[in-house]
C-alpha cells in the first residue's frame, strides 16, 4: 500500500523539476520517487563509518574520515608501540 507524501516547494523549483522530469520521460511523481530511490541506493553503497562514540577523536587520522578500518589500524599501531616500549 502506498502512502501520500506532501512537499512544499517554491514555484520556480517545481517548474525546474517538472522540466527535468519531462526530459527524462517521467512525470513529477515518478521523478521524485526516482530521486529518493537513487539517493537511498547510494547510501547502501557507502561505508557506514565509525560508530563508536567512546573512541571518537581518540586517533589522529590526518583529516581522513574515521572509518572502522582506519581506527582499527591506528589502534593496532598504538598497541604495537606500547608493546615494544614495555618489553
Amino acid at each position: 500500500m502506498t502512502k501520500v507524501l506532501t512537499v512544499r516547494m517554491p514555484p520556480a523549483l517545481i517548474t525546474r523539476a517538472d522540466a527535468k522530469a519531462a526530459r527524462l520521460g517521467m512525470d513529477r511523481t515518478q521523478y521524485v520517487r526516482h530521486l529518493i530511490q537513487q539517493d537511498l541506493s547510494l547510501d547502501d553503497l557507502k561505508s557506514p563509518g565509525f560508530k563508536s562514540e567512546d573512541l571518537a577523536g581518540a586517533f589522529e587520522l590526518g583529516g581522513q574520515p574515521a572509518t572502522n578500518d582506519r581506527v582499527r589500524s591506528q589502534w593496532r599501531k598504538r598497541l604495537a608501540t606500547r608493546h615494544e616500549t614495555n618489553r
